[in-house]
C-alpha cells in the first residue's frame, strides 16, 4: 500500500547508538508499577506491569499489547513464566473471570489448570518440555488440595508420593528432565529430591540413599547432561545440610566437621557443566558464609575468603561455564560488592566502577547474571549514581562496566532488572522524573549485518550498481528506527550493516524497483539472513508502475544510458525495458 510513504517520510532515529555499548529501545511507558519479565533466546520480551488502576497485566513485546486484560476480567494479577517457540507463552494469573480465590496457569489464552484442579485452586507455571508440553504445579479440590506437579494435564507426582498429604515443588527443568522436591505418604516423615524423565515419566529418588533417615532435601539445579545439584540433611550427614552433585557429597570434604558449637551448613545454588556453586559455613570458615565453586573431578575453590577477609558474608549468584558471579561483604571491602571469579582470577566489579565507599557514601553491588566469557550484568549504587540503583554490564576483556541507565536515559533513577538472555540482551525498567515507569530492551551494539539473496526478475546488468536502502521499523512506535544504505554485491547478493535490536518489519527500496515491506518481528544481532524479491518497472520512483513510467521509457527509447529508464541494466532503453513496464503495469509497492 502506498499509504506507508507518508509515515516513512517523517521518520526519526529513535535511539542514538554511535559510540554506545548498547542499543536501547523503549518498549513501553506510563506504568505505575513493574513486576517480572522474561526475555526469550530469540529476543522476544514479555513483562508484567500496572498500566491503569491496580491491575498487574502482562505486556507482550511492547506496551501496546495488554495480553491478559481480556482473559482475566477485573482485579487482575498476572506474570509471564516461560516461552516455547511452538506452544507460545506460559503464564499465571488471577482475576474475576476465574472466580473468587482461583489462580490459574495458561498457555497463550488457554486455561490449562482449571479443569485439572477443580475449585479452590491455586496454580503456578514453571516451564516447557522440549516438545512444548507445559510443566506447572498447583492445588485444588480435584487433587485433594495437595500440591502436585503436572505435565500438561498429567499429574506426575501422585504416583511417586502416594495418596495423602502431598507437597511437591519443581526447581529445575532442562530439556525433558525435571528436578523437584516433595513429601508424601510414600516418603514418610522425609522430604526428598526427585529427577523425572518427562517423556517416559520415570522418576528416581536421588536423596534417599545419600541422606539416610530423617531426611530433608531441597532441589537446586540441573546441567545439560541431567546431573542434579541439591542439598539436604539426614542421619548420614549428622543432620547437617550438605551439597550434592547427584549422589556425591561435595561440601563435607571441603568444610567438614560439625558440632553443637560449630555446626556446618551448606546450600546449593546453580550448576553449569561440571561447575557447581554453593554457599557454606563451618568451623573451617570461622562460621562465616563463604561462596564456593566446585569443579567435579577438579576440586573446590573458596572464592570469598581471600577477597573479603574476616567478618565476611557472601552468596553465589550465577555460574556459566567457568565464570561465577557472587556478592559479599567483609573487612577487606567494608562494602557490599559484586565479584566475577574465573579460574585464577577474581575481580571486584563494583569497586572497579565506583572506587571507594564510606559512610554516608557507601557502595553496594549485587549480581544478576554472568556469561561464559566473564561478562556480567549487575546492579549497584553509589554517590556517583546519586544513591540510586543503576543497571550495569561488565565486559571482562575491557575490565570495565557500562552504566545502562545513563546510556539510555541519562538520569539518576532506580532501575528494575526484569530478564536477560544468552545473547546479552537485557530487559529492564526505570522511572521517569514524574514517577511512571519506562521499559527498555537493551542489545549489545556489536557489528550486525543484514544479508541474503535478492531476486529481481528481468535485471541482467551489474548488481554492484544497485543501492539498497533498508529501514528498520520500531516495534513500539511503528515508525522507522534506523535507515541504512549499501550497494549489492555481484550475483544478486547483499550484505549491509544495520542497527542491532528488535524490529517489527523491514522496508526495502532500490532504484527502478517498487518498495518492499518484509513483515515479521525479528531480532537483528550479528549476521541475519533475509532473502527477498523486488519488482522492476518504477522508473520515476513514485512506487507504482503506470503511464508515467511507460512515458519515461518511450521518451528515452533507443538511448544508451544508465538512467532509471534502463530498467534491465543492459545499457540501452529498448523493447526489453518496455516489456518490463507492460508486464508489471498497475503494480504498486508496499
Amino acid at each position: 500500500m502506498r499509504t506507508i510513504s507518508g509515515v516513512i517520510a517523517g521518520f526519526a532515529l529513535t535511539v542514538s547508538v554511535y559510540g554506545q555499548a548498547f542499543v536501547h529501545q523503549k518498549l513501553g511507558e506510563g506504568f505505575t508499577q513493574v513486576g517480572t519479565g522474561i526475555l526469550t533466546e530469540s529476543g522476544l520480551p514479555f513483562w508484567s506491569a500496572v498500566a491503569s488502576g491496580s491491575n498487574l497485566d502482562i505486556f507482550r513485546i511492547t506496551g501496546n499489547t495488554n495480553f491478559t486484560a481480556s482473559i482475566l476480567g477485573s482485579n487482575r494479577i498476572a506474570s509471564p513464566v516461560a516461552y516455547h517457540p511452538t506452544a507460545g507463552l506460559l503464564w499465571e494469573g488471577q482475576g474475576s473471570a476465574l472466580g473468587s480465590g482461583n489462580a490459574d496457569v495458561f498457555v497463550e489464552a488457554t486455561n490449562i489448570s482449571a479443569s485439572v484442579l477443580g475449585s479452590g485452586r491455586t496454580a503456578f507455571g514453571f516451564g516447557f518440555t522440549s516438545a512444548g508440553q507445559p510443566v506447572w504445579y498447583g492445588t485444588g479440590s480435584a487433587n485433594g488440595n495437595n500440591l502436585d506437579i503436572f505435565r500438561g494435564g498429567t499429574n506426575i507426582t501422585v504416583s511417586v508420593l502416594g495418596n495423602g498429604s502431598r507437597d511437591a515443588v519443581p526447581m529445575a527443568l532442562v530439556g525433558d528432565r525435571l528436578l523437584w522436591d516433595g513429601s508424601g505418604p510414600n516418603t514418610g516423615v522425609n522430604r526428598d529430591v526427585f529427577r523425572t524423565d518427562l517423556v517416559s515419566l520415570s522418576t528416581t529418588n536421588i536423596s534417599q540413599s545419600p541422606l539416610g533417615s530423617n531426611r530433608f532435601a531441597v532441589a537446586a539445579a540441573l546441567n545439560a547432561n541431567g546431573d542434579a545439584v541439591w542439598y539436604g540433611s539426614g542421619s548420614a550427614t549428622g543432620d547437617y545440610n550438605d551439597v550434592f552433585f547427584n549422589s556425591t557429597n561435595v561440601s563435607f570434604p571441603v568444610i567438614g566437621g560439625g558440632n553443637i558449637n560449630n555446626p556446618r551448613d551448606a546450600v546449593a545454588f546453580d550448576v553449569s557443566g561440571n561447575n557447581l556453586i554453593w554457599q557454606g559455613r563451618s568451623a573451617t570458615t570461622s562460621q562465616f558464609f563463604d561462596s564456593f565453586v566446585t569443579t567435579i573431578s577438579g576440586g573446590t575453590v573458596n572464592m570469598s575468603q581471600s577477597p573479603l577477609g574476616a567478618g565476611r558474608d557472601s552468596a553465589p549468584r550465577d555460574v556459566e561455564g567457568a565464570s561465577v558471579l557472587w556478592s559479599g561483604i567483609g573487612d577487606n571491602t567494608g562494602n557490599l560488592d559484586v565479584f566475577v571469579t574465573r579460574p585464577g582470577t577474581t575481580r571486584n566489579l563494583s569497586q572497579l566502577r565506583f572506587g571507594g565507599g564510606n559512610t554516608p557514601n557507601v557502595r553496594e553491588g549485587d549480581g544478576v547474571g554472568v556469561f561464559a566469557s566473564g561478562n556480567a550484568f549487575w546492579l549497584g549504587k553509589h554517590s556517583s549514581t546519586n544513591e540510586k540503583v543503576h543497571l550495569f554490564h561488565y565486559n571482562w576483556n575491557s575490565n570495565s562496566s557500562t552504566n545502562l541507565v545513563q546510556e539510555a536515559v541519562n538520569r539518576d533513577a532506580d532501575a528494575t532488572y526484569l530478564a536477560h538472555n544468552s545473547a546479552e540482551q537485557v530487559l529492564w525498567a526505570v522511572p521517569t522524573s514524574g514517577g511512571s515507569y519506562e521499559v527498555y530492551l537493551s542489545t549489545p551494539n556489536i557489528t550486525t549485518t543484514l544479508q541474503g539473496t535478492v531476486t529481481i526478475a528481468g535485471f541482467v546488468g551489474n548488481t554492484n550498481q544497485i543501492a539498497l536502502t533498508i529501514r528498520q521499523i520500531d516495534p513500539y512506535t511503528g515508525t522507522v528506527a534506523a535507515t541504512h544504505t549499501g550497494n549489492m554485491n555481484s550475483g544478486f547478493t547483499y550484505s549491509i550493516p544495520v542497527t542491532p535490536g528488535l524490529y517489527n518489519g523491514l522496508r526495502i527500496t532500490a532504484p527502478r524497483c517498487l518498495a518492499r515491506n518484509i513483515p515479521g518481528l525479528r531480532r537483528l544481532l550479528g549476521a541475519t539472513t533475509v532473502d527477498f524479491s523486488l519488482t522492476l518497472g518504477d522508473v520515476n520512483g513514485d512506487n507504482i508502475i503506470d503511464d508515467a513510467d511507460l512515458l519515461e521509457i518511450l521518451f528515452n527509447f533507443g538511448n544508451s544510458t544508465t538512467a532509471p529508464a534502463d530498467l534491465n541494466g543492459d545499457g540501452i532503453v529498448d523493447d526489453a525495458d518496455l516489456l518490463i513496464v507492460l508486464f508489471n503495469f498497475g503494480a504498486q509497492g508496499d
